[in-house]
């Protein structure tokens, strides 16, 4: 049993990191911390949920990038 434990220590330490940085992030974005840092807290599970949290960060930045750039090229024909 102690042996399943020890092999599961790598995952949970980067789980740990995970947990932190998407808390942090859901924060800063106005959406619901805890839902994101308890579905990243789950050994396996967690990996993926934040991969797709990641995802979803991405996608949201790249809009308003988007929407910056809509907006400076309005401000140069205007």
């Amino acid at each position: 049993m102690e042996a399943q434990m020890i092999q599961f220590m790598p995952m949970i330490v980067l789980s740990l990191f995970y947990v932190a940085i998407v808390y942090v992030i859901a924060r800063k974005r106005g959406i619901n911390p805890w839902g994101w840092t308890i579905g990243t807290l789950v050994p396996g599970v967690g990996l993926v949920v934040s991969a797709i949290f990641f995802f979803l960060t991405f996608l949201s930045v790249l809009d308003r990038l988007n929407a910056l750039e809509r907006t400076s090229k309005v401000q140069e024909f205007s």
